[in-house]
C-alpha cells in the first residue's frame, strides 16, 4: 500500500469531473470547479504526480466489438507459495482475454474476469490458453455474468 494522499473539496471536484470526463479542457474543468486555469492546472498535474491521477483513457464497451461474453473465473492453485503466486500471476497477465485478475481471500486464490466472443472461444481459452501443461492451477469455477446491474470506473467524491 502506498502513502495517503490528503484530498481537499477542490481536489475532490476535480477528480469527480475528470473521471466522467478525462478528455475535457483545462478551461472548461476550471470553470466547472469555479477556478482559475492556472491553478487547475497545477492541481491536476499534483495529482498526476502524486499517483491519484494513474492516467487517461477510453473505455470500451467489449459487447460492442463482438466481445459480450463475460465470466468471473475463480481459480484455486495446487500451491499458495510465493512462487506459484508469481508463475501465476506472470502466465495471466500475458492473457489478453483476462482484463482483470485479483487474488483474493477465502476459498479460492484469485477471480478473474474474462471476456470472449462466445462459450467456444471461452472454453478454448480455458483448455487452450489457461489449463495447459504444467500449470500450477488445481481448479476453477466459471460463473457466467448474464447482465451487469453496476459497471463503473467511477469512484464517488464522498467516500474520499
Amino acid at each position: 500500500m502506498g502513502t495517503t494522499i490528503v484530498l481537499d473539496e477542490i481536489d475532490r471536484k476535480i477528480l469527480d469531473v475528470l473521471q466522467v470526463e478525462g478528455r475535457i479542457t483545462n478551461l472548461e474543468l476550471a470553470e466547472q470547479i469555479g477556478l482559475s486555469s492556472a491553478p487547475c492546472m497545477r492541481r491536476v498535474r499534483t495529482l498526476e504526480e502524486a499517483g491519484v491521477i494513474r492516467s487517461y483513457v477510453a473505455l470500451v464497451d467489449p459487447a460492442k466489438i463482438g466481445l459480450g461474453f463475460d465470466v468471473i473465473v475463480e481459480v484455486r492453485l495446487k500451491q499458495q507459495t510465493r512462487e506459484s503466486f508469481e508463475r501465476f500471476e506472470k502466465k495471466v497477465t500475458g492473457l489478453p482475454e483476462v482484463v482483470e485478475c485479483c487474488m483474493i481471500a477465502g476459498d479460492w486464490d484469485y477471480s478473474l474476469r474474462v471476456v470472449s466472443s462466445d462459450l467456444a472461444r471461452y472454453q478454448s481459452f480455458i483448455l487452450d490458453r489457461l489449463m495447459q501443461r504444467d500449470t500450477d492451477i488445481a481448479s476453477y469455477r466459471t460463473t457466467i455474468i448474464l447482465r451487469k446491474v453496476k459497471s463503473t470506473t467511477k469512484i464517488d467524491p464522498s467516500l474520499f
